[in-house]
């Protein structure tokens, strides 16, 4: 009978530091469903001190039943993920069964990445779902676990989630929300001949999206709250005209956790509902949930 061989972790994910926010979302699904998992904010008193090169490269190259790399324009250009991938591959080439699963966030060529190798697209699925398509594999493959063991009775404890890995969240996420605006805003442009779109960046904290149409303008200014009153906050306006500056909005999404994991607190202010919101926690939105929301707010009175 073949040995089946234990790995230290389940699986082991690779990222750049701009796409944080999406593989924050995948890392905290998988822990809460009991996954072991290699996510570096779960291992900073592990990694203080430790010579990376080495210890990174024996974590995507023996210590892994699994990498899961989010591919992007930015992973491409990073130095770190370069050698993830590089100790990920030399695994991936000594074995016959999948080992990298690709998740692609964009269109970049990825060096040493084959076109012909499976992969998921993050436009497609969000963080939610990739974290159930990294569950069904787990399930599909032999376990590496005692078969004795049962860890039902040891609790997930709660952890500080410190304000540095807040506002790190809250950079990313709007980064994601312009990028996710900017890339409906030319969708709803090619499709439509007769509308025309554009995304004005206001600093790197503010951005003002305008659709124009046949019979009628519209727009919202989307902003990073920096005043301290709303928290880690990202403010919504109606009143886009660039040349109106003011403070005024009319929703807001904060940045809350519950110890486990960060996510969106959004204030919903509208007196009608916005469409699509029924298929959203408010309570608990991720960076897509509130893209789609405030999207969906700012075209609610496109007549489609």
């Amino acid at each position: 009978m073949e040995k089946i061989k234990k790995y230290k972790y389940d699986v082991a994910l690779s990222f750049a530091g701009e796409d944080r926010a999406y593989a924050d979302e995948v890392a905290n699904c998988l822990r809460k469903k009991s996954v072991n998992i290699f996510y570096d904010s779960f291992e900073e008193d592990v990694l203080w001190g430790k010579d990376l090169y080495v210890y990174l490269d024996n974590i995507y190259r023996k210590e892994s039943q699994f990498c899961v790399m989010f591919l992007s324009e930015n992973y491409a250009k990073k130095v770190w993920t370069n050698h993830e991938r590089q100790s990920a591959q030399a695994r991936a080439f000594q074995e016959n069964e999948a080992y990298i699963l690709p998740v692609k966030l964009d269109d970049t060529e990825i060096l040493g990445i084959r076109p012909t190798l499976g992969y998921l697209d993050g436009r497609k699925y969000d963080p939610q779902e990739i974290c159930e398509k990294i569950l069904a594999k787990l399930s599909v493959m032999p376990s590496t676990k005692n078969e004795t063991e049962d860890d039902s009775d040891i609790p997930l404890v709660k952890r500080k989630i410190t304000e540095k890995e807040k506002k790190e969240f809250l950079l990313n996420a709007f980064q994601e929300l312009k990028d996710g605006f900017k890339s409906r805003l030319e969708k709803l442009a090619n499709k439509n001949k007769h509308v025309k779109s554009k995304l004005t960046d206001k600093l790197q904290s503010k951005f003002i999206a305008v659709i124009k149409t046949e019979e009628d303008v519209i727009g919202c200014k989307v902003w990073i709250d920096k005043s301290g009153y709303h928290g880690f906050s990202i403010l919504f306006s109606e009143a886009y005209d660039e040349s109106y500056e003011s403070n005024s909005f009319n929703d807001s999404a904060t940045v809350e956790d519950d110890g486990y994991e960060i996510y969106f607190n959004i204030l919903g202010m509208m007196l009608f509902s916005v469409p699509g919101e029924d298929k959203i926690d408010l309570k608990h939105a991720s960076i897509k949930d509130l893209t789609k929301y405030y999207w969906n707010r700012m075209i609610r009175d496109l007549d489609y």
